[in-house]
């Protein structure tokens, strides 16, 4: 089987370099979908032009997330790659995560029925694990646990899976994009499997850790454009999934509600709030897309 991997860019750091050298021999060919940065971006990926395995789009504005994934989807597609590995740019892949992944997937019973494969998440600056199997773990028999959503970074996704739900969701631009994804995959009777022993090095915003009375908290420090983008489109999620997936509505609306009282321990508070509420007010007037204006 042959894996293409799609890394998604936007205004990328050094980073990326590193990032990709640490996916390189794991996967068949690696894509770089960027999205509309500027020359300094150009400089940087140039240095990567005479690799072989990798190739690079530009596309001429932010298209968002989705559709920058999507551009790989198709390209895998074309290329008749089997699966596709789609990654952030700043997310780097431990050693053997993909064989690690992989192997886990030669043991499911089922293997129609798995969408997609997805690591643990090491905060390289924390050292927190964010996993739902527990690290100690003695269960090499089935060396997988079947979860309901996982995030874009490092998720290994059937191309078969794209012909019968279709591709990501480019409404919604950026955020949820992945979690829209594997509720369809459940919808359509499709398994997610987060993979024992597979890791990959990510960090989810600004995360900073601080202290309520007693309590240590952690917050994101997203700005006030993703935080109208969360805002809005998981009102959209909760739309469109309180009837087929109810108890994950409720849980992610309790979430939205402690994200909301977070903010008010972050920088530009006030700003931050104010962008929520424009995007659940979005979100419950559909009004989709890439936004337009300050905010």
């Amino acid at each position: 089987m042959t894996i293409c991997a799609v890394i998604v860019s936007y205004h990328p750091s050094n980073e990326l370099l590193d990032n990709v050298a640490a996916l390189r021999d794991q996967v068949d060919e690696i894509m770089i979908v960027d999205n509309g940065s500027d020359l300094a971006t150009k400089a940087l990926l140039d240095q990567l032009r005479n690799d072989p395995k990798v190739s690079i789009t530009y596309l001429p504005e932010n298209l968002g997330i989705a559709a920058a994934l999507n551009v790989g989807v198709k390209y895998a597609q074309s290329a008749g790659h089997e699966w596709l590995a789609t990654f952030d740019q700043d997310s780097q892949a431990s050693p053997k995560m993909i064989a690690i992944m992989l192997q886990a997937y030669a043991k499911h019973p089922q293997k129609e029925q798995v969408a997609s494969l997805s690591p643990s998440y090491l905060n390289p600056n924390t050292g927190q694990i964010f996993a739902s199997i527990p690290r100690h773990s003695q269960d090499d028999l089935f060396p997988y646990l079947e979860v309901l959503v996982v995030i874009t970074s490092g998720n290994l996704i059937k191309l078969s899976t794209f012909d019968s739900i279709g591709y990501f969701n480019e409404s919604l631009f950026i955020d949820q994009v992945d979690t829209e994804f594997s509720l369809r995959c459940a919808c359509h009777g499709y398994k997610t499997l987060e993979v024992k022993g597979a890791t990959l090095l990510h960090c989810i915003g600004s995360p900073e850790q601080i202290k309520i009375l007693w309590l240590t908290k952690n917050i994101t420090n997203h700005s006030s454009l993703r935080r109208y983008y969360l805002a809005r489109n998981s009102i959209y999620l909760y739309k469109r999934f309180i009837f087929i997936q109810p108890t994950w509505v409720l849980v992610n609306i309790y979430s939205l509600f402690k994200v909301i009282a977070m903010v008010f321990f972050e920088e530009n508070s006030f700003r931050k709030f104010s962008a929520i509420c424009r995007g659940m007010i979005a979100g419950l007037s559909n009004k989709m897309g890439k936004f337009e204006g300050s905010i």
